[in-house]
């Protein structure tokens, strides 16, 4: 049984913040990062792999994030941000290139394999699209889903979805947080509303095995 990968990098990284907040409030959002290494692997489970694809936005940049994706064999999709009218910079289309990506999946493979989701986005987009849509196609085609997520972050459609569906697998990563995310330790600053800047040391979490 092979498996289809679609890697919603916003989603996810506003997952970890969100527990960051529970786990280790003390750390600035500025000093978390993620282990894509561990997560990419974990997520995977050393199944046969035949689609792998990244959604994101830039800025900021993320620099450090497409050597390790690329690295695991993962197609990055990045779009600019744009600015909305209001001064406000907002992704443009970065989740709908996943949606078509998910339905052509749907089209080109058998519903013996599995469709991976990392995401824990249930809203339609201002196309009509979602991960959500794309899901329940899955499994109205026969095709087994999982769906990974932080749970602060996952809709609560996907519980009553999988509910009704034993084919959809919610797979949330709250007790692997550990394993998938570290603290860059090093000296870092804030400001105070007239601009002055107050700097302070935060230790290293280096990132557990899984």
């Amino acid at each position: 049984m092979s498996i289809h990968v679609f890697f919603d990098n916003s989603n996810m990284w506003g997952g970890a913040q969100a527990t960051r907040l529970l786990r280790e409030p003390t750390v600035p959002w500025v000093a978390l990062r993620i282990h894509y290494d561990n997560l990419f692997t974990f997520i995977e489970g050393g199944r046969d792999r035949r689609t792998a694809e990244l959604s994101g936005s830039v800025p900021p940049e993320c620099e450090a994030l497409w050597p390790y994706a690329s690295k695991h064999g993962y197609k990055t999709n990045l779009l600019q941000k744009v600015d909305d009218g209001t001064g406000r910079m907002v992704e443009q289309a970065v989740d709908e290139i996943l949606h078509l990506k998910m339905a052509n999946v749907l089209l080109d493979y058998p519903a013996t394999d599995t469709l991976v989701v990392a995401t824990g986005d249930g809203k339609l987009s201002s196309f009509g699209t979602g991960f959500r849509t794309q899901i329940e196609r899955a499994l109205k085609l026969g095709w087994t889903v999982e769906l990974w997520s932080f749970s602060e972050v996952c809709n609560s459609c996907y519980d009553r979805i999988a509910h009704v569906s034993p084919s959809l697998h919610l797979k949330m990563l709250d007790t692997h947080y550990d394993c998938v995310t570290f603290v860059q330790g090093g000296e870092y600053y804030e400001k105070d509303p007239v601009g002055k800047k107050t700097y302070f040391r935060v230790p290293a979490r280096y990132v557990k095995p899984l």
